[in-house]
């Protein structure tokens, strides 16, 4: 997966998926949580008055879902289950990163001399913690279901 995500072409990246996928979506959570910010989505730019957060490779929360994803693909279960999981995995990943880079806006608006420890270790140790919590009741799920108490087709 790591190897695949090296082969998108930085454009198609930074132009297409990262405004579409990202911040645009973040411009929405961001007006939802304080209008008055006025952010505005230019390219892989989340930027207002206060702030021009750049979202990059890397910085993606891509390097989570990948470990999420490959945990659940590694770990012993029927291929309904992992499909399950893997998806389910995938959206809940995708929401909290949208909240991650939501809230270093937030610190590069009002606190910006947080935004290295916030965004270097604050940020990607929590959503590793919250991935792994994720995998584990995931698990538990899946171990629930060899037991017979609930199937997955």
């Amino acid at each position: 997966m790591h190897q695949a995500y090296f082969q998108i072409p930085d454009d198609l990246l930074r132009d297409t998926l990262y405004h579409w996928g990202l911040v645009r979506p973040d411009v929405a959570v961001i007006d939802l949580l304080a209008p008055g910010e006025q952010v505005v989505a230019v390219g892989n730019h989340l930027v207002s008055a206060r702030a021009n957060l750049e979202i990059v490779r890397g910085c993606d929360g891509s390097g989570a879902m990948f470990l999420v994803v490959s945990a659940m693909l590694a770990y012993p279960a029927n291929l309904g289950c992992k499909l399950a999981g893997v998806l389910a995995a995938a959206g809940f990943m995708y929401l909290l990163n949208l909240l991650r880079i939501a809230a270093i806006y937030f610190v590069v608006a009002y606190y910006p001399a947080w935004f290295l420890p916030a965004h270097t270790y604050f940020a990607p140790t929590l959503i590793v913690v919250l991935g792994c919590l994720f995998f584990a009741w995931w698990a538990a799920w899946v171990r629930s279901d060899a037991d017979g108490q609930r199937r997955v087709s």
